[in-house]
């Protein structure tokens, strides 16, 4: 009986938490927590990139946005979970080939400016929603209303099929570790 009982409850508990986790937010849009959501400040006239293009301008090949203002790239600090992810969902490098590359470019002197570094992820929307150019990200589940989230090929990040998801094993989604 008492085994029933707890059955019951861890399954009332899980239920609960997928609940909350993923309750739609104040548009009517289920967020999950796993999708990186990539944030502009409201201003910017862009509302979707493509992956390529959202590579290119993480990887400092793009550096000026089509209406002709200077693009702000914002990672997060060097060391964070948070950045070592993005850049390798972003990139597909690790971050220790991605400084490489960004010491690479400004070398040759194709950098007219170099990431920024926030500390934390409302570090991170505070700083777009102070500067025009700035593109960043954050967990889905920390997107608020000073901020634009960005169509990544056509989807957000409550979107099933969503690029910028962390995959778990048997390529299901689950809760990053940041």
């Amino acid at each position: 009986m008492t085994r029933r009982i707890f059955a019951a409850a861890v399954a009332w508990s899980v239920a609960a938490v997928c609940l909350i986790a993923f309750a739609p937010d104040a548009n009517g849009q289920v967020v999950a927590p796993e999708g990186l959501a990539i944030v502009v400040h409201r201003a910017n006239p862009i509302d979707a990139l493509t992956l390529r293009e959202l590579r290119r301008i993480f990887m400092l090949d793009m550096q000026t946005w089509p209406h002709g203002r200077k693009i702000t790239v914002v990672l997060r600090e060097k060391g964070q979970p948070e950045r070592a992810e993005a850049i390798r969902l972003i990139c597909g490098l690790s971050e220790s080939d991605f400084e490489r590359h960004v010491l690479y470019q400004t070398f040759r002197g194709s950098v007219d400016r170099a990431p920024r570094s926030i500390q934390s992820a409302s570090a991170m929307l505070r700083f777009i929603f102070n500067t025009p150019g700035a593109i960043g990200y954050v967990r889905a589940d920390e997107v608020d209303d000073t901020v634009k989230v960005l169509q990544i090929d056509g989807l957000l990040p409550g979107d099933a099929k969503y690029p910028l998801r962390r995959a778990g094993r048997a390529g299901k989604a689950s809760v990053p570790a940041w």
